[in-house]
């Protein structure tokens, strides 16, 4: 009887490690999915149509870049940047966004990066604005652009937005 019990015991520890296995393994699972979107890597026509708006209204955020009006600020791009794995990119967000005629200029802030980003070890990156995928600024405490970010919220549960909304200091339009 003894020997029973401990054999039922290990059985339900067994299939309670099992759960918490799947469990992980769909959690792993989902959060490498959401990179892959967030590096535009899924295939998602969503994203892509998000890159083209965000580049065809490039000029919006330039101008507002090379002289903000009162309430405009916090200017943020999105890049792609190279990584080691062929047919594989990862688009990376880049703060502190500047312009000095020619190329933008920022940090680096994104913990998503994967090996071969070619960002060097202090972040500070300077491309020519033609290679911005999604642009972001605050406008009276109102997003302008971020149409990736967008895209992005609506394919997230509740839960999985909130620590991104979080980080945000302003809101959407």
């Amino acid at each position: 009887m003894r020997l029973l019990r401990i054999a039922a015991l290990l059985l339900l520890i067994s299939f309670g490690a099992g759960c918490r296995s799947k469990e992980k393994e769909a959690i792993l699972a989902r959060r490498a999915e959401l990179i892959d979107l967030m590096h535009g890597n899924s295939g998602d026509a969503d994203i892509e149509a998000a890159i083209q708006k965000s580049r065809a209204t490039l000029g919006v955020f330039m101008e507002a870049l090379k002289a903000p009006r009162p309430g405009q600020s916090q200017f943020l791009v999105r890049r792609e940047f190279p990584t080691e794995t062929a047919g594989k990119r990862q688009i990376l967000i880049v703060n502190d966004v500047t312009y000095d005629g020619k190329l933008i200029h920022g940090r680096l802030d994104d913990r998503t990066a994967l090996p071969g980003s070619g960002a060097p070890r202090n972040g500070l990156v300077s491309f020519p604005p033609e290679e911005i995928c999604d642009w972001m600024f605050n406008e009276d405490g109102k997003a302008a652009g971020g149409y990736m970010l967008r895209v992005l919220k609506q394919k997230m549960t509740p839960k999985e937005w909130q620590s991104y909304a979080e980080k945000i200091t302003f809101k959407e339009e």
